[in-house]
């Protein structure tokens, strides 16, 4: 009985954590510092963890919008990167899920010491491929 209590204690703080994300994400023509460009999509990325953390394993809410801010559902995702001057990837393999409105968790990302680090996504949705590029200073 206790494990499923904790269970639904656990869901239902991950359901406050989910809206208040939401609540704070810019709208598509405004605050564009969080925000990634390629030649069909537009990514928006924000670490649920501020600041990113160094040595932990945590998740970025991602909103994927067309170049033109429709919302993009479907989409599928593979996420790589790593220190381009220590000339190493990323010691994870995040991977990213989707829940609607062109909303997706990216989950399981970990940085394992500060520096520059690029974390690439190639995106796959509705017929299109793109390619876009985050980079951090930690």
């Amino acid at each position: 009985m206790k494990k499923h209590i904790d269970g639904i204690h656990t869901y239902l703080l991950t359901l406050l954590a989910i809206g208040s994300l939401l609540a704070h994400a810019p709208a598509y023509s405004g605050d564009t510092k969080q925000f990634v460009d390629g030649a069909h999509f537009r990514l928006y990325y924000k670490s649920t963890t501020t600041p990113v953390p160094l040595n932990e394993i945590h998740t970025w809410l991602l909103h994927l919008y067309t170049r033109d801010g429709e919302p993009v559902d479907g989409a599928h995702f593979r996420v790589y990167g790593g220190m381009p001057a220590h000339r190493h990837g990323l010691p994870t393999q995040p991977r990213v899920s989707g829940f609607g409105d062109g909303h997706y968790w990216l989950q399981g990302l970990k940085f394992s010491m500060q520096g520059e680090w690029e974390v690439w996504f190639d995106i796959e949705a509705a017929g299109k491929t793109d390619r876009v590029m985050v980079e951090l200073e930690l």
